[in-house]
């Protein structure tokens, strides 16, 4: 195992934890948490709303009104962990092996404690809502149709 390899696992933790803490402090969140009455659901819209976040507005409009757009971006999105999850080229043996252990530690460390007891089941859903996230294409597809259908009931945020 590199340094590289293992500090780009690392990072990616660490932007991940990140990321559900900032998620969690969102107004987004904390509404539609509450609307919903589903902590997994408001999780997935929250994700998918931070998501969008990140594009321009012309390209958040884009998306939002045109499922095939959107479609070619969730691909490439998918396609980021490509490396550690399939590749033409094949694995890296070694970044994947550390990536899923750290994806088994981050669930881990929010599912149960050592007496079996849930410890955090809001960030343990978070976690589990992210790896699906970004590893399956049709699963942000069907979030995106949810979050569409969100957002014409008129969220507040």
């Amino acid at each position: 195992m590199s340094l590289l390899e293992l500090h780009k696992i690392q990072t990616t933790k660490s932007s991940w934890q990140d990321f559900v803490e900032y998620s969690i402090q969102t107004p987004f969140y904390t509404e539609t948490k509450a609307r919903t009455q589903s902590l997994v659901e408001a999780i997935q819209l929250t994700l998918f709303h931070d998501y969008l976040s990140t594009f321009s507005p012309e390209e958040k409009s884009e998306f939002l009104s045109s499922p095939d757009s959107f479609q070619t971006s969730a691909e490439k999105f998918v396609n980021i962990l490509e490396g550690v999850r399939y590749s033409q080229e094949g694995y890296n043996q070694k970044e994947r092996s550390l990536f899923l252990g750290m994806l088994k530690s981050l669930l881990k460390e929010h599912k149960v404690d050592e007496n079996g007891e849930r410890k955090d089941l809001e960030r343990y859903h978070f976690y589990r809502c992210i790896i699906r996230f970004c590893s399956d294409k049709d699963y942000i597809f069907r979030v995106y149709e949810k979050y569409k259908s969100y957002l014409s009931q008129g969220s507040g945020v």
